[in-house]
């Protein structure tokens, strides 16, 4: 059994620092979880109090039934996978990869063994005798992986180990890594703040804030159904498009004013089954959330799901798609858990003075197409039965 435990789990520094806080959770046997959230969340404390690398302050953590809070790093039967490949550069790729077995006295026929299967399942048979220097990154990144394969552990700790790559090999390297962790079936504990990382690898994301388990679902769930304004701000690239907005009732249908005299966006039924309690909130404000992908053409959506008159200020031609800025007047949600969820001090700055002036930019993602110029002006429409509503005080979703 190679689960991992965690049972209130809390880490304070000397300083009186507190980076994580009573974290619970269980990661099954054979599990791939994603640990993510912007800096400083603790993610990286998570990982490397597992590791043995940081003590726990409180609580108790298990790796396969058995509590490990006082056992040194080689006692503890994981494998680490580092940002940094960490390879000794006067070995060849198979000396790396198999000088933990050698260290651990591990007879010469055991490690040849463990070593070339390794290389075979990450296509590195060919490079076996090359120093690091004549690989490329994402070669050296498999030679990593692989001196943690032949260790055979219960687990695999993998802090950022694709942050150092380009755009194109992450990719690739995504879907080796997952591709790799379902052969093998290895407990996989994976670090990142990358959220297309997190939502594309992985059984399982949980999301971290200020040392806090915020949520922990499917990625898909997680996206879908978000439990907080900052889980829904954080997760998707581009974000959510989140503003306060005024709830109505009128003929016993309930309405979200998003901008005086200019949105105003009939809640279906489908909207409120997510999210029963939005009526409790009629004729006090929200917050309100919006995926891009969810606005569409104005002919395809019904006059109740209309943003009409928007001035078009900028459109990012993505080659399948395309994202088009559109100016509101709608005031933007301004929090703690805003700031953290944009996780950029500058961007933040911005959204302030736009709350100041009383308006904001949304984001609206299309089909390639012609696009509409700057300047211009749109009707645009939105599928409300995608909306979101969250507590704009409390940050929690109206479930």
């Amino acid at each position: 059994m190679g689960n991992i435990v965690f049972e209130d789990i809390n880490k304070i520094y000397p300083d009186g620092t507190q980076a994580v806080f009573d974290l619970d959770l269980e990661i099954e046997d054979g599990e791939f979880v994603i640990f993510v959230g912007p800096s400083g969340c603790g993610k990286s404390t998570v990982l490397r109090m597992v590791a043995g690398l940081e003590d726990i302050t409180s609580g108790k953590l298990s790796i396969g039934g058995k509590v490990v809070n006082d056992l040194t790093p080689k006692e503890r039967d994981i494998a680490m996978v580092f940002q940094s490949y960490a390879l000794y550069p006067h070995m060849s790729v198979f000396d790396n990869m198999g000088f933990a077995l050698k260290l651990a006295k591990t007879p010469k026929s055991e490690i040849d063994k463990r070593v070339n299967e390794a290389a075979e399942v990450l296509g590195l048979t060919d490079y076996l005798h090359r120093k690091p220097k004549a690989l490329s990154g994402g070669q050296r990144q498999r030679v990593a992986m692989g001196r943690a394969i032949v260790r055979d552990p219960q687990a695999f700790l993998m802090d950022e180990p694709l942050s150092n790559l380009d755009a194109k090999l992450r990719v690739q390297m995504r879907a080796e890594i997952n591709d790799l962790q379902q052969r093998l079936g290895t407990t996989t504990l994976y670090v990142t703040h990358d959220q297309v990382e997190a939502m594309t690898m992985g059984d399982r994301v949980a999301v971290l804030k200020a040392g806090r388990l915020e949520q922990v679902d499917a990625p898909q769930r997680l996206y879908d159904h978000p439990d907080t304004i900052f889980v829904a701000g954080f997760m998707g690239s581009p974000s959510m498009n989140l503003a306060e907005a005024q709830v109505s009732s009128e003929n016993g249908r309930l309405f979200a004013e998003l901008e005086d005299g200019g949105i105003r966006l009939h809640v279906p039924d489908e909207a409120l089954e997510q999210y029963p309690r939005v009526g409790d909130y009629a004729g006090q404000r929200v917050a309100v959330g919006m995926r891009p992908e969810h606005f569409a053409l104005r002919e395809e959506v019904k006059d109740d799901q209309v943003l009409p008159g928007r001035e078009i200020a900028l459109v990012e031609m993505l080659g399948s798609e395309m994202l088009v800025h559109f100016k509101t007047g709608a005031r933007p949600i301004v929090s703690e858990d805003i700031r953290a969820a944009i996780d950029d001090a500058d961007a933040f700055e911005e959204l302030e003075r736009r709350a100041a002036a009383g308006g904001q930019d949304f984001v609206a993602r299309f089909d390639a197409q012609d696009p509409p110029r700057t300047g211009q002006t749109v009707d645009y429409g939105f599928h409300t039965e995608h909306l979101h509503f969250f507590d704009p005080d409390s940050g929690e979703a109206l479930r």
